[in-house]
């Protein structure tokens, strides 16, 4: 019996979260931890506004100051365990009321452990609690203190939260000694990261108590304010199917016009169909849905032929020839506010209107009119619409171009569009689920040639078509590299050479010897949207300083704009950029968001890397040649002293 009674005790003193040092107090219990617990739960629990915020913290203090540090780790494994049990589903469920704002789950920066914390704030007048806070967590102990700061801020105010000091609340809780010095911080972290989420909240409250159906629908961004001229304006609607023109059509009616829908069959069905699904019949039933839903006559215009000549052969083209096409700037410009206008030119429509993200501002007095960036960097399309003219943008009208996505969203379920549950369509407008690689396969084939070392001439590996690469290209360039040349990689492509088919690559793209190329760059084909419309429009001889967008996406550039001609410019960025590829376009920007026009990166971006190629090809087969002669001397002598002998 002595032997199992010393087991015991051996297991009990030997458990590793019950190692006491002869200075700490006493273990609790069991039973004392899960009274404890309950009490501290009930008052959790209980929605009552006077339970002051200082008393929690005071409450999770107790809790925890008795306890050696062991026992406050397996407590917050405890009760990480249990948070990760926890159902928010059922509860998210009961959250349908109309105070009730919930924030998307956000990465908490600043953590050992990968947490994701979500903020449901109930906003009732002037007040606003936290209804709760849902997160997850990959580590049992940061899961633990996410729980305790999660039971610690429900029902808890929005002034007491963002009052609090992120550095101090390891103090207040008596955790700074238990916890390492990442889990403290980390808790600091899902403070902040908790505030942010509220202010963002109650900011999106104040914008959306601005942002009603009616104070959309009176945005400065139509042509006419007078309802009675509306009622007798008529707008040719590009509908695609989606929800963003869905709800730019919707707006259009409760405004007053007179819409009539226009669908654009640009899906080449006949030569692109063996590639991948033919997505257009969908999109057309969808059409016809949200047509009949809003009482709009929709029309189907057929532009197959005129897309093939005016995009695909401009995207063939500029592949072939090794350069980065853009057809969406090409479809926007030659076909929806091109030959689209052409189709309708007789039925004297007085708009047409598109779902995209942009805005434009009329100038009745001077009768022009200038675009503008949207107000969501993301979603924003002035970049694709840099191409259009003056006497294009006179007749467009961008119902949904003032709004986020978000808001765009919510008028979609306000109006219980049957597309509203949609995702947003990803890639070229003609290409549908067809990848760009299977179409560029489908009209260039296939051309073998070599991958060049940009630095050393080497042969590293042989592509399958200079169409496949692009400037900048890191990610699929390895699987056509040799198998050792990809261990002394990262490589990226850093140019390529049409006329003998050769695509060069470097290992060496963040160093010194590539600051030139991914920083200055010819631009030609520019052309302004509104030229003289303003003083940052440059003139020959002279520098201006620009904000640019390389490509599609919330990021601008700052650099330098030195014109040359009327339709060329060379480029200086402040900082590298990732991949100038020719082909690519340039979109100018001033300082107001105004969208000022656009050009094209020049091939000559790779004359000059070209030139220093030849030169060292050159050098290379000088000293061959050199080696040979010399050789061919030394072998004569030799002969020369054998024939003597």
């Amino acid at each position: 019996m002595s032997g199992v009674l010393a087991f015991l005790l051996a297991l009990e003193f030997c458990h590793p979260f019950r190692i006491v040092s002869r200075r700490t107090p006493r273990p609790t219990t069991r039973r004392e931890l899960q009274r404890r617990n309950n009490q501290i739960s009930h008052l959790f629990s209980t929605p009552n506004d006077a339970f002051l915020w200082h008393s929690k913290q005071e409450l999770v203090r107790r809790e925890f100051q008795n306890l050696t540090v062991e026992e406050i780790q397996k407590q917050l494994v405890v009760k990480g365990y249990a948070f990760q049990l926890a159902d928010f589903s059922k509860r998210a469920s009961l959250i349908d009321d109309d105070n009730f704002r919930v924030s998307q789950p956000t990465r908490v920066t600043g953590c050992t452990a990968t947490v994701n914390i979500q903020v449901v704030l109930d906003i009732e007048g002037n007040k606003a609690k936290v209804e709760e806070l849902r997160g997850t967590c990959d580590a049992f102990v940061s899961r633990g203190i996410l729980a305790l700061w999660s039971s610690a801020c429900e029902k808890a105010t929005a002034d007491d939260i963002l009052q609090l000091n992120p550095d101090q609340l390891p103090d207040k809780w008596g955790l700074r000694v238990a916890l390492s010095r990442g889990r403290n911080d980390g808790l600091a972290s899902m403070v902040r990261t908790t505030q942010g989420l509220i202010r963002k909240l109650l900011d999106e409250q104040n914008t959306n108590a601005d942002k009603s159906l009616e104070s959309i629908l009176d945005q400065n961004n139509i042509h006419s304010n007078s309802h009675y001229e509306k009622e007798n304006q008529t707008v040719a609607l590009l509908l695609s199917g989606g929800v963003d023109s869905s709800v730019a059509l919707n707006l259009l009616l409760r405004q007053g016009y007179k819409v009539t829908a226009f669908y654009l069959k640009i899906w080449l069905e006949d030569e692109l169909a063996h590639l991948g699904q033919c997505p257009w019949e969908d999109d057309v039933e969808m059409c016809r849905s949200v047509c009949d839903q809003a009482g709009v006559q929709l029309e189907i215009i057929n532009l197959q032929n005129e897309y093939k000549e005016r995009v695909i052969s401009y995207t063939v083209q500029q592949a072939r020839q090794g350069k980065t096409p853009n057809p969406d700037i090409m479809c926007n410009s030659r076909i929806k506010f091109g030959c689209f206008y052409d189709a309708i030119e007789k039925r004297e429509f007085d708009f047409v209107a598109t779902g995209h993200y942009a805005q434009v501002v009329r100038d009745e007095k001077n009768n022009t009119v200038q675009l503008f960036r949207a107000p969501d960097p993301v979603k924003d399309q002035s970049y694709f619409l840099c191409a259009l003219t003056q006497e294009q943008l006179q007749r467009v009208l961008f119902p949904i171009g003032h709004l986020e996505k978000s808001r765009v969203r919510e008028l979609a379920n306000e109006f219980q569009l049957p597309n509203r549950h949609r995702p947003d369509s990803q890639g070229l407008c003609f290409l549908g689920k067809v990848k760009f690689e299977e179409f560029l396969k489908a009209y260039l084939g296939e051309s073998d040639g070599d991958i060049l070392d940009a630095a050393t001439g080497e042969v590293l590996g042989h592509h399958k078509g200079l169409w496949f690469h692009t400037v900048g290209q890191r990610k699929g360039i390895g699987k056509v590299l040799f198998p050792k040349v990809t261990a002394r990689g990262p490589w990226y492509v850093v140019a390529k050479d049409p006329d003998r088919n050769i695509v060069f690559c470097s290992n060496q793209y963040d160093q010194e010897l590539f600051d030139q190329p991914r920083s200055e760059f010819t631009v030609d084909a520019i052309s302004w949207i509104v030229a003289g419309s303003t003083e940052q429009l440059p003139t020959t001889g002279t520098t201006s300083r620009m904000l640019m967008k390389i490509r599609h996406g919330p990021r601008l550039v700052e650099g330098s704009l030195e014109w040359i001609s009327p339709t060329t410019g060379k480029i200086r960025l402040d900082q590298k950029d990732g991949g100038l590829a020719p082909g690519q376009y340039v979109v100018f920007y001033n300082e107001h968001a105004e969208c000022l026009g656009g050009g094209v990166i020049s091939e000559r971006h790779w004359a000059k890397f070209l030139l220093s190629y030849d030169q060292q090809l050159r050098l290379f087969e000088a000293d061959e040649q050199q080696q040979d002669n010399e050789q061919g001397k030394n072998t004569s002598s030799t002969e020369a002293t054998f024939a003597m002998v």
